[in-house]
């Protein structure tokens, strides 16, 4: 009894958590050259090296970005103090905490894999590139953040980061790992979409 009441305690904290994330991060593996919209931005996968064949697509672990700009971090944050009722004081602190550390926007994240460890976003970090992806804009090392339950594409993770550099796209996005032999592991190109489709 006690074993099945553990596991919807933990089956609802995963549906819970996953709500908050969009689903077509996590729903398939993206193929190289394959674009996903969120936020009004077209997110295209050029590369992404994975460990297992191809012909094992529809089980592969998952490699996701997402993108926000600050714009729309202004709004989440607006509403966020509409529906708490935070005092004025408050909500400028916020804001200009959110002006200070999110210039560029923010990036969602989002990783599974078959191997607890290798899950954990201590092994990644991610570098930005511009338009000519040439020269590094902004690089961030990911700190330790342990991988989620697994499921049937392995131990999972989510996490945001917020991009304190000012930053208009198009522009490209690395995600290494540090445990790969690649120099290399994704890159995105993250572009204004031409309409909204989503």
């Amino acid at each position: 009894m006690k074993k099945l009441i553990l596991f919807a305690l933990l089956f609802n904290l995963f549906a819970a958590y996953s709500q908050e994330i969009n689903p077509r991060l996590y729903n398939k593996t993206w193929q190289d050259k394959e674009t996903r919209y969120f936020n009004g931005y077209a997110v295209t996968r050029i590369f992404g090296h994975v460990m297992h064949a191809p012909a094992a697509y529809n089980f592969l672990p998952i490699t996701a970005i997402a993108y926000k700009d600050l714009t729309q971090l202004k709004a989440e944050l607006t509403k966020e103090a509409e529906e708490n009722n935070w005092s004025t004081e408050e909500r400028d602190r916020k804001f200009m905490e959110l002006e200070k550390e999110a210039r560029g926007g923010e990036l969602e994240i989002y990783i599974s894999r078959y191997d607890e460890n290798r899950a954990n976003f201590k092994w990644f970090f991610v570098i930005i590139r511009g338009p000519e992806d040439k020269g590094k804009l902004w690089e961030h090392y990911l700190d330790y953040q342990a991988p989620e339950v697994p499921y049937e594409r392995g131990w999972w993770n989510y996490t945001t980061v917020k991009i304190p550099i000012e930053l208009n796209p198009p522009f490209y996005v690395y995600l290494n790992d540090k445990l790969s032999q690649y120099l290399s592991d994704f890159k995105f190109l993250v572009e204004k979409a031409a309409q909204n489709k989503e």
